[in-house]
């Protein structure tokens, strides 16, 4: 047989044994099903920041389909399907996530050899996604909640040292300070009359000078007491402004908890089942 007819024949057989091979490659792989499931994620704007929040957003989603298809979040999802269904079939399952163009809905895919196992572990994994999820979120909530408790604990510390710091200052002085500037000024307006007097009918009297040097000594004397007083009276006033502040202050903190509770109760960072896994169907056919 010449070369020239020989090259076809070869080329003729290779295609049927390739052609071969592919069937019989066909026919030895088990059969392939696919379980669909659907996810929804909302994100929070921030008015004024359009293009950091776009960000942001970019960046929450890659990290939903990140942990999703994570080897982690697998590894809990069959130990669930281990524990929940110990006498279900298994067969290795693969987990793809594909969010749909311009919205904020992930559909998983799993891809497995046993159908009935596919969907189940397809509900383990939505499961333990959201449980995750829920476990970041309180784990943030609760460092949020410790520090806040912590700042409430201070708060009421300063406002019971300022209390106690106003009670002293009112016991020791302040009803004596009140009484005490009342008397002095009594007193005070009382001699600088008669000083007044003095200076208007003044004369060569040595008596009435002795007098007018008597009433200065003790008007300067008075005086000084009132400063003292005053001072006293000051330090009250401040004492209970201090306490007031500290008050007012610690009951904010209650206010704030609201707030808290609230930012919490609204977070809308959220990620939602929004259909569970569907009956498992042939890959030619889910495909189609």
């Amino acid at each position: 047989m010449s070369l020239s007819r020989s090259i076809p024949l070869l080329q003729t057989v290779s295609a049927l044994i390739f052609v071969t091979l592919c069937s019989w490659s066909a026919y030895a792989a088990p059969p392939q099903f696919q379980s669909m499931a659907k996810l929804v994620a909302g994100g929070r704007m921030v008015l004024g920041n359009e293009n950091r929040w776009e960000e942001q957003l970019q960046d929450f989603y890659g990290t939903i389909i990140e942990t999703v298809e994570s080897r982690e979040l697998n590894k809990k999802a069959d130990e669930r399907v281990s524990s929940l269904h110990p006498d279900l079939k298994t067969s290795d399952v693969t987990i793809q996530v594909r969010q749909s163009k311009g919205s904020a809905i992930f559909t998983v895919i799993a891809t497995g050899s046993e159908p009935k196992h596919t969907q189940v572990f397809l509900n383990a994994i939505m499961d333990e996604f959201i449980a995750f999820r829920q476990m970041i979120r309180e784990q943030a909530q609760g460092k949020v909640l410790s520090t806040f408790l912590q700042e409430v604990v201070n708060k009421q510390k300063e406002m019971e040292t300022a209390m106690d710091a106003k009670v002293r200052a009112e016991t020791a002085n302040g009803s004596l300070a009140k009484i005490e500037l009342e008397r002095l000024g009594e007193r005070l307006k009382t001699l600088s009359n008669e000083r007044d007097d003095l200076k208007m009918n003044a004369s060569a009297d040595s008596t009435k000078k002795q007098r007018l040097d008597v009433l200065d000594a003790e008007i300067k004397r008075v005086g000084e007491e009132i400063t003292r007083n005053d001072e006293i009276t000051a330090r009250i006033k401040d004492t209970s402004e201090r306490a007031q502040t500290a008050r007012t202050a610690y009951e904010q903190m209650f206010k704030r908890a609201e707030n808290f509770m609230n930012m919490f109760n609204t977070q809308s960072d959220y990620v939602a089942i929004l259909e569970r896994a569907g009956i498992s169907v042939p890959l030619t056919e889910s495909g189609k």
